[in-house]
């Protein structure tokens, strides 16, 4: 009972009512909600930790490492009598092989680029269990405070004052100032993650060359691009 009652802390000026605390939206939707945050968010939390353990693992698999050695055994064998030379020879090995160099031995290079992958892999699931935790938190803190309900009611406000548009007449105009508003606010909370995403973890291994300049372009161009395509898109609803 005590779990039903619970409501958020701000809720709509509109949407307020004497019906509205015994009414099955206000009673079951909005712990239901809660409830089911939490238990998406216990679901993936077991599921990153499941493959914590897996990147935890620095040693190379022993059946695959005497697959490749004995490749390299076999391959050792039949280079001696008919192995390539010349320019011609180290331009096939780049395109066939990658990084790999197909004229030394695969198995130690293969070693050191599984334990480069476990590295990786670690960090990224590592990040991923604090973003999760985070998101999880705030997505349960906007619930419990009307965060929503709040934006809309101050969008509303501010585009009446500003524009003259009212909610009655102008509701497309004034749910696109509200989500304007809360994806600049989403935007805003989620940056620490995507620089330390883009420029701690993804340089640490050599994935990233991106520089700050180039980050802060993108992001405003995602913006952009996001009222350009989004708000004619959501008017059409």
């Amino acid at each position: 009972d005590e779990l039903l009652k619970l409501k958020p802390l701000y809720t709509q000026v509109s949407g307020q009512g004497e019906g509205d605390n015994t009414s099955l939206l206000g009673q079951y939707v909005f712990p239901a909600t809660i409830i089911f945050t939490m238990v998406v968010f216990l679901f993936e939390f077991y599921l990153d930790l499941r493959q914590r353990r897996s990147y935890k693992v620095t040693k190379f698999p022993s059946e695959l490492a005497k697959t490749v050695g004995s490749i390299d055994a076999d391959t050792g064998k039949a280079g001696s009598s008919a192995a390539p030379s010349g320019d011609e020879s180290k331009s096939k090995s780049k395109k066939k092989g990658g990084e790999i160099d197909t004229h030394k031995p695969l198995l130690p290079q293969l070693e050191t680029k599984f334990t480069k992958a476990q590295g990786y892999g670690l960090d990224k699931v590592n990040f991923s269990l604090v973003s999760q935790i985070y998101g999880t938190f705030e997505a349960v803190a906007f619930l419990l405070l009307g965060f929503f309900p709040y934006c809309w009611d101050k969008s509303a406000s501010w585009a009446e004052s500003t524009f003259g548009w009212t909610e009655t007449g102008d509701e497309i105009k004034v749910a696109l100032v509200f989500l304007g508003l809360t994806t600049i606010i989403g935007t805003i909370t989620g940056l620490p993650f995507e620089i330390y995403s883009t420029f701690q973890i993804e340089r640490k291994h050599g994935f990233n060359k991106q520089t700050a300049g180039l980050f802060i372009t993108d992001k405003v161009k995602s913006l952009v691009l996001t009222a350009v395509i989004g708000g004619p898109f959501i008017a059409l609803l």
